[in-house]
């Protein structure tokens, strides 16, 4: 019996201290990783799509590895308009609304609603539903600086450029 508690002692132990040698991901690692990334798409002049790929990547590593981070709602915000940039626009979408969910006082947390209404209804051609959007932006926001972009949006949604322009000539 004491041979039995002993071994069992033994393992509790062993397996304690495998999990205090094992740490987390380091927030200063990752943070320097994006930095890098940053700077060699920055750098190039067409970016790499791998490279584009791991940055997206990792700013949604450490949104998920950080989530009450001051940084994380940035990195989800750059991780939207990656995702836009390599044409995943429901995933862009997705990550919009993860950022106005997790970090609704956030000054990310409006420019995602923003972008979420503006990529329904540029890239998704989704009109009823970015119409939806601008309309919360516009009660929600309305003194801030892309509340009358949302107006002028919200009353040209839909239409051509050609359309946009003739409007401005009729006045």
């Amino acid at each position: 019996m004491k041979k039995s508690a002993l071994v069992l002692s033994f393992f509790a132990l062993l397996f304690a201290l495998l999990f205090a040698c094992q740490s987390g991901p380091d927030k200063t690692e990752m943070a320097a990783q994006i930095t890098t990334l940053q700077q060699e798409i920055g750098a190039a002049a067409q970016p790499a799509p791998e490279k584009l790929e791991a940055l997206h990547t990792a700013y949604q590593g450490y949104a998920a590895a950080f989530p009450k981070d001051s940084l994380s709602a940035k990195y989800l915000s750059n991780a939207g308009e990656t995702a836009s940039l390599m044409g995943r626009f429901d995933e862009a979408i997705a990550i919009y609304d993860k950022i106005i969910g997790q970090f609704p006082d956030s000054k990310e947390a409006t420019g995602a609603l923003f972008m979420k209404a503006f990529t329904l209804d540029n890239n998704l051609k989704k009109y009823p539903e970015a119409k939806a959007v601008y309309e919360e932006f516009v009660q929600k926001y309305p003194n801030d600086e892309f509340a009358d972009d949302a107006q002028f949006l919200l009353k040209n949604l839909g239409k051509s450029p050609e359309e946009i322009i003739k409007g401005f000539e009729g006045k």
